[in-house]
């Protein structure tokens, strides 16, 4: 079986074929010799009778039944074997056919190399496996190429996130040392913006190692919906002061099982951004209900919204809707990306609805066990 398996797709349906249909033959060419030799055998006795004196050319020896029965099995066998080697020919040849289209997609597949690598198969018009097959396979160099393309803005973006505070810390220093005699102000000042970006950095290199993770369900536990925002609120009940943001907590007798360090940095991001891009005197309303195998919980803030746009990119890393605005605040455009990861790994989903100018819904949907 080993051996079979390492032939040609064409070869090993021949074979198979063959070895069918020699069973098929043997099968035949024995019940039909049964079958003669009980039913239609001709007594001896009978076949020669036919040999008269008067009739020279119907002189023959006397043929005895086991020699006739012994002419038509071998007849029988003969022709066995003709019609095995006939339909074992015939086999591999329609197998070759059948399978062209399979060892057509196979050269296209070989000839895409590293310059045309999404490159995709044409020719595979038919409603058959293999015009499925090669269906199937463009839609996964459509994925691949969307992860790929994704890979390398994710890459550029993350070096230009940590160019921009390496290129501040260094343009500092220069400055620094074209000063024959500072002062110690501006050693001072030099030292505070150095701070500021080696901050920005550590945050930055923090939030990516967070992406990654590791997910232990070891760790799951039942948490407390209401207290977990409770603790999230009252992290952040400075930056609600300074734009007179009013935040309510309308959730009660909710749990929910998971990570908890990992979902109340979720929620935690969520809140913070209601927060942050939220018109002053605004509100942040949090809510949640559940059935039997979902929690829901929905955020919805009266911020300044998001472009209708701008919503499938929302959770891209390093996506911002305002660049400006949102490196005033000090955003890193990673928290949305986090929060996502987060959620999905615990088997939940996201959804964020809005309207510019009026309000952004933000709802997570989690098992609740």
């Amino acid at each position: 079986m080993k051996l079979l398996n390492k032939m040609p797709l064409r070869l090993r349906l021949t074979i198979l074929t063959a070895l069918v249909l020699t069973v098929i033959c043997m099968l035949l060419t024995i019940t039909s010799v049964f079958n003669a030799q009980k039913i239609y055998s001709v007594p001896a006795e009978d076949y020669n009778s036919n040999t008269s004196p008067s009739n020279p050319s119907m002189n023959r020896p006397p043929v005895t039944e086991d020699e006739t029965n012994n002419d038509f099995t071998y007849a029988s066998i003969v022709y066995m074997f003709i019609m095995i080697v006939l339909g074992t020919c015939a086999s591999y040849f329609i197998a070759g056919k059948a399978l062209k289209p399979v060892a057509d997609l196979s050269k296209s597949i070989e000839n895409i190399d590293e310059s045309k690598l999404f490159q995709r198969l044409e020719g595979f018009n038919t409603n058959d496996e293999v015009a499925r097959l090669a269906k199937s396979f463009n839609h996964m160099i459509l994925k691949l190429e969307k992860s790929f393309n994704h890979q390398k803005q994710f890459a550029a973006n993350a070096a230009h996130e940590l160019r921009t505070p390496l290129a501040g810390i260094i343009a500092n220093i220069e400055v620094l040392q074209l000063d024959e005699n500072p002062t110690v102000q501006e050693y001072k000042e030099v030292l505070e913006d150095t701070l500021a970006n080696a901050q920005r950095l550590s945050t930055l290199v923090h939030d990516l190692l967070k992406m990654n993770t590791a997910f232990n369900a070891d760790h799951f536990v039942n948490i407390d919906v209401k207290e977990m925002f409770d603790v999230i609120i009252l992290a952040l009940s400075e930056s609600s002061k300074d734009k007179n943001i009013r935040v309510e907590n309308n959730i009660s007798g909710i749990m929910l099982s998971g990570e908890k360090s990992l979902l109340q940095r979720a929620f935690f991001n969520l809140v913070q951004n209601a927060m942050k891009y939220n018109k002053r005197n605004g509100e942040v309303v949090i809510t949640a209900a559940q059935n039997d195998d979902v929690v829901t919980v929905t955020i919805e803030d009266t911020g300044i919204g998001i472009p209708e746009d701008e919503l499938e990119h929302i959770f891209e890393p390093f996506y911002r809707v305002d660049t400006s605005r949102s490196r005033e605040l000090g955003g890193s455009g990673l928290g949305l990306s986090i929060v996502k990861t987060i959620i999905e790994k615990h088997n939940g989903n996201i959804l964020i609805e809005s309207e510019v100018g009026n309000f952004s819904k933000v709802t997570v949907m989690l098992p609740k066990n």
